[in-house]
């Protein structure tokens, strides 16, 4: 919500500044593009180096072979285009990107490479007011923002279309001719009212806001009203809130405070081996915090404010020069990293073992609605078309997870099976899944429809269905639909086994267990408790209850993830279980060999 209050900010102040260059003749892009360099570049550069440094000392070669690219999308102001292709149910996770907040710092940039044109096109014509013209692009923008929150969320998030209004609203109060008022009341309610809108935005909007779209005009349409109402007579309340020392000081500060910050929280993260990733505590946080704006000052001080007065680089063929060195410098940098693949060399071999255990991963298949429609699915075992289908497996990315033992045993028996799976789609018909966006949501109906109707079409023998159970609302209403379609499959004819889900770690298991390794921890403290599993599963207990009376065969994976200590392993031999917070890895699956031995032994016979 910050970078919206900032994009209309921003859209407010270099549009008033053009606007006055263009009235009075003195606007030139080269200026305009070097004042942009002086203020953008020095500060970011600093911190993006330093960011590289501690990546080469922090990081695992993964992550550091993406921070590697990272870096070079920023350099080249497109970094929003780079995480928006990095989003994803398997992506990496926010806290392995310390440079994920430069996305908005690109849309700024992307926005100001056009822009500019732009009112030099109205400022020449007579059809189109600058106003109107400004207030047509919003409008076109705004849509396009609320559109996208539904069709293309991360798309919406990330790129200039579903951004663009919002650095509009503060270049329309940009363009409107200055209005007083000697009504200080009007103004103190306008004042407040935008407070009002800013601080609700900041008290009730949570992860699962559909943002921007809708979401974020409340939080624009705050930042427009305060400074629509600090330009129109005797200063209102907020406006001297806002003109107090320390905010003002917090303001000079706030660029390098939007650089520091982000990779100092990532940093402190990634670098910690606590099982809770929520475990930092509040006061932590704040002197992450405190540090970030300590060096924020520094920064602003010796790099900001040097190069915007001209005391460092005075003349315009020096700052050109400096820009094109040092972009030139970071993308060598950055390209030196990818190239190396994360330079591997500089961790320890057991520690980088378990960390590459976080590629130990096969079958992750997000079949889609229209495959299903065609009874495209993913082979396992034999791949012999000829071969009658046996073994369907049905689920989300859980379902993914446990389908490398599946293909394995499907070879050994000489059963041909198939994959029908999706990331956060329960595996049950006539419910509408919304786990996350990267669920079919209401596709997800005809989905289910689709498979069920497979496999009485095809006869499959054996259905296999696992999911995270626990992910999805409303364990009543999942349960009656899982008792429902359990009935639905064996009316088809086949034998119908679900699968309990397996303990969730809750944590990156391979870096986390890497850096143990490092800090010579002790590696039975990063195991799961049966307390803690129940705690998460319980309500599901009654269910599967409930769904081996329809019929159908409960297996329950955790007994062979059970260790000797009563506790559920997440390394066993020297093999990392788990890919990534919960998801078995290959290894892992192997361990429920046993469970599924007897459901091919069926399905063969």
């Amino acid at each position: 919500m910050g970078v919206d209050v900032f994009f209309v900010i921003s859209g407010f102040l270099i549009t008033s500044l053009i606007l006055k260059e263009i009235r009075t003749g003195t606007f030139s892009l080269v200026t305009f593009w070097e004042r942009r360099i002086r203020r953008i570049l020095p500060a970011l550069a600093l911190v993006v180096l330093a960011t590289l440094i501690a990546g080469w000392f922090l990081y695992f070669p993964t992550d550091f072979n993406f921070l590697g690219k990272s870096v070079v999308a920023q350099t080249f102001l497109s970094s929003n285009f780079f995480f928006w292709m990095h989003t994803g149910y398997f992506a990496p996770d926010d806290d392995t990107k310390p440079l994920l907040h430069t996305w908005s710092l690109a849309v700024e940039e992307q926005f100001y490479l056009l822009f500019p044109l732009y009112l030099l096109m109205l400022a020449k014509q007579r059809r189109l007011s600058v106003v109107r013209g400004i207030a047509w692009v919003a409008a076109v923008s705004f849509v396009l923002s609320i559109a996208g929150t539904y069709w293309l969320p991360s798309a919406n998030f990330f790129l200039l279309p579903g951004r663009a209004w919002e650095l509009m609203v503060g270049a329309f109060l940009a363009a409107i001719p200055e209005s007083k008022s000697n009504n200080w009341q009007l103004n103190e309610g306008i004042g407040l009212a935008g407070a009002g809108l800013i601080l609700y935005s900041v008290v009730c909007y949570t992860s699962a806001t559909k943002f921007p779209g809708l979401a974020a005009l409340p939080p624009c349409l705050g930042a427009g009203l305060i400074i629509f109402s600090g330009g129109r007579g005797r200063p209102t309340l907020v406006s001297r809130v806002l003109t107090w020392k320390p905010a003002v000081f917090i303001g000079l500060i706030s660029y390098s405070l939007y650089l520091w910050h982000w990779p100092l929280l990532v940093f402190s993260q990634y670098s910690s081996t606590q099982t809770d990733m929520e475990s930092q505590s509040w006061q932590y946080r704040t002197g992450l915090l405190l540090a970030s704006a300590g060096l924020a000052a520094i920064s602003w001080k010796w790099i900001e404010t040097p190069f915007r007065k001209r005391l460092l680089c005075a003349r315009r063929p020096q700052i050109f020069s400096f820009a094109a060195g040092t972009t030139a410098t970071l993308v060598l940098l950055g390209f030196m990293v990818y190239w190396k693949h994360g330079m591997p060399s500089r961790i320890p071999d057991r520690a980088l073992t378990f960390d590459d255990f976080g590629s130990h991963y096969a079958f992750r298949n997000e079949t889609t609605v229209a495959q299903a429609a065609d009874g495209q699915f993913p082979d396992l075992g034999p791949m012999d078309a000829g071969q009658s289908i046996q073994v369907l497996v049905w689920g989300d990315s859980h379902a993914m997870a446990i389908t490398p033992v599946v293909d394995e045993l499907c070879r050994k028996y000489s059963v041909r099976g198939v994959e029908a799976t999706h990331s956060s789609t329960a595996p049950v018909l006539d419910y509408a899944s919304h786990a996350s966006e990267y669920s079919l949501q209401e596709d997800s109906l005809t989905f289910a429809k689709s498979v069920v109707d497979f496999v009485a079409k095809r006869r499959v023998k054996t259905v296999i269905i696992a999911a995270e159970w626990c992910c999805y609302e409303t364990p009543e209403v999942v349960g009656q639909k899982l008792e429902a379609t359990v009935k639905a499959l064996i009316a088809a004819g086949a034998s119908v086994y679900v699968i309990k889900d397996v303990p969730s770690p809750g944590y990156y298991v391979p870096r986390v267990a890497a850096l143990t390794i490092l800090h010579r921890g002790d590696l039975s403290r990063l195991e799961v408790s049966p307390a803690d599993y129940s705690a998460k599963n319980h309500d599901y207990e009654p269910i599967f209850a409930h769904v081996a009376e329809s019929g159908a065969t409960i297996l329950d994976p955790t007994k062979f993830l059970l260790n000797g200590n009563g506790r559920y392993d997440v390394i066993r031999d020297d093999k990392v279980l788990y890919f990534d917070y919960g998801h078995l890895t290959v290894e892992g699956s192997e361990l429920l060999t046993p469970m599924f031995e007897p459901v091919f032994r069926s399905a063969k016979g």
